[in-house]
């Protein structure tokens, strides 16, 4: 089986993380509504002691305009029930701050999360060790072992470099040259003739000694190369001609 990202399993548990304290936030909120008696010094510890899950967002009403806290003459008068509706909205707001601290870290973390190109350095670099110098011994002396790594026969190899070798996608004015075409061509090919894991840009590099971003740039340029000599390779005949009766 593939195995998860690093990333992957870092984002679900930092949401699962968020969706964790939202319900705990509701939950202490519900609390302050359904009871007068609330014990303020539980407020901190309940972050870290409750752990049911919920999706559920608590909506807080904002006071009502017909309760208004001030009299015709401009002074304040508060009637029992307008000042329990503020005292229980003023312990509702306070009892969320914590929570809602905690959630902006959360979302802040996650946000590193994507955006961040390399989680986990190895503390030593990955070997490799270039194998295709042995190709040429293959070409000549064991053609098997040539279509094993590169799926086609040697000369098949030659006459598709040849037809590619002066496509422009392998011409660039920059300092850092690319590498020969044949050796572009090897890597591609032998990505091609693999699959799952074995056709994984990490597992090439093994054994081709480069980079993983010099295999996917040469995948991508034999690959530009030949779809434009698309015609010239591949050829359907009539449905009605000898060679698709034989087919």
């Amino acid at each position: 089986m593939p195995q998860a990202s690093i990333r992957r399993e870092m984002l679900s548990i930092l949401d699962y993380m968020a969706i964790a304290v939202t319900q705990m936030r509701n939950e202490a909120t519900m609390d302050i509504l359904d009871s007068s008696d609330f014990d303020w010094s539980d407020t901190e510890s309940s972050i870290s002691s409750s752990t049911s899950l919920s999706l559920s967002p608590m909506v807080l009403s904002p006071l009502s305009p017909a309760s208004s806290i001030y009299s015709p003459d401009g002074s304040m008068s508060l009637d029992s029930g307008t000042a329990s509706s503020i005292d229980t909205f003023s312990m509702t707001e306070a009892i969320a701050a914590p929570y809602a601290k905690f959630l902006d870290a959360i979302r802040a973390l996650r946000d590193e999360v994507e955006a961040a190109r390399i989680l986990e350095r190895p503390l030593e670099p990955m070997l490799r060790a270039s194998q295709l110098h042995l190709l040429h011994h293959f070409a000549e002396f064991r053609p098997n072992l040539f279509r094993k790594r590169l799926r086609v026969d040697p000369l098949i190899f030659d006459d598709i470099l040849g037809q590619i070798s002066g496509h422009p996608i392998f011409q660039n004015q920059s300092n850092n040259k690319q590498l020969p075409v044949a050796i572009q061509l090897a890597v591609f090919l032998f990505r091609a003739g693999h699959y799952g894991n074995a056709c994984a840009p990490e597992d090439v590099v093994q054994w081709a000694g480069v980079s993983v971003g010099t295999v996917v740039n040469c995948t991508h340029r034999v690959m530009a190369a030949l779809l434009d000599q698309h015609d010239e390779f591949i050829f359907i005949p009539h449905v009605r001609s000898e060679e698709m009766r034989q087919a």
